[in-house]
């Protein structure tokens, strides 16, 4: 590219308006390198806004202390009561999608790397008019990519190739919302993220709308760095199945199961509502959560109902949400 078309690709990459959504739960300190990452970067984003889903970790008052309140280009927003991760996402949308070229949405857990915007709207995909959104590599705290957070959905969310991320774009079948940059008129046009989901899958349905208005490109030079720190747990059953099929897949604590429970009502709504799935379809979904829950799950047996009650909610498209505290009150009182 010559001087003067390079020069003219930077203006307009300048002037784009980016308005960045990140949604929080008690992880303030995460959530402060996040927001720094974001102000911090070489292509300039207009705003960010905040989407607190009633932490109780003090989370305002860590963002004061550490000046960011104050921020010209900061905004926050508290929820009255934890709506989840969608609930979070669905706010944060339509709060930002007014006036943006670009809104980008991501956890609280993620960190931008400097360039990450830029490396993106730099890329042809950003001025393709059949673009609906874009993204980039995630990567842990270890510097390792997560290839989970891209891929395809046929059939069942799969990663992408190796080879994949050796191209300078690649059309992607889902990206979570760790770092989804989504065009303005996009999200304009397509509304919010589902609300009602809670937590899980609300970035794979989101995706399967987003292909209605066009494609979903990663630019594999552009980095996010995913530092999910969620404590890890096994029993002595996931520990035998990993060793004898070679996997590495970690078990679900009881008091932690209304996320499997979120998981399966939503995934058999999405799969219904967006790729026709039949009762022969949602049987097998059914089988492989049980048989996840067998196989390493805590408690897999009082877990089980709680499974084939949610995916009757999801397969009715019944949303009915008992927040966590909830769930885990219910566990240590024994009446789950």
């Amino acid at each position: 590219m010559d001087a003067d078309k390079a020069g003219r690709v930077k203006m307009w990459r300048m002037s784009l308006a980016v308005r960045a959504v990140v949604v929080t739960y008690n992880r303030k300190a995460l959530l402060v390198e996040c927001v720094q990452a974001i102000l911090a970067q070489t292509t300039p984003v207009r705003d960010v806004l905040v989407v607190d889903t009633a932490a109780t970790d003090g989370t305002r008052e860590h963002l004061e202390a550490a000046g960011l309140l104050a921020h010209e280009r900061l905004a926050y927003r508290r929820l009255e009561s934890n709506l989840g991760s969608s609930g979070g996402f669905a706010t944060g949308v339509l709060a930002q999608r007014d006036g943006a070229d670009w809104v980008w949405v991501m956890d609280d857990d993620a960190e931008p790397l400097p360039d990450c915007l830029q490396r993106m709207l730099e890329s042809p995909a950003a001025a393709a008019p059949d673009v609906a959104a874009l993204c980039s590599t995630v990567v842990g705290a270890d510097g390792h990519r997560q290839a989970l957070h891209r891929g395809t959905l046929d059939g069942r969310p799969a990663p992408l190739p190796e080879a994949a991320y050796e191209r300078d774009a690649v059309d992607v079948g889902f990206a979570t919302f760790v770092g989804l940059l989504v065009r303005g008129d996009v999200a304009r046009e397509l509304g919010a993220p589902k609300a009602e989901l809670f937590m899980w899958a609300d970035d794979y349905e989101y995706c399967l709308r987003l292909h209605g208005r066009g494609r979903i490109v990663l630019v594999p030079r552009s980095v996010i760095r995913h530092k999910d720190l969620a404590p890890t747990f096994s029993t002595r059953r996931a520990k035998a199945f990993n060793r004898l099929l070679g996997w590495d897949y970690h078990a679900t604590p009881y008091e932690g199961a209304w996320r499997n429970f979120c998981g399966i009502r939503n995934y058999v709504w999405m799969k219904r509502e967006h790729q026709g799935l039949t009762p022969g379809g949602l049987g097998l979904i059914v089988a492989q959560f049980v048989a996840k829950a067998l196989m390493y799950d805590e408690r897999p047996f009082r877990r089980i109902p709680w499974l084939l009650r949610f995916a009757r909610d999801g397969w009715r498209g019944r949303f009915v949400n008992m927040p966590p505290e909830e769930w885990v009150a219910k566990v240590r009182a024994g009446e789950v």
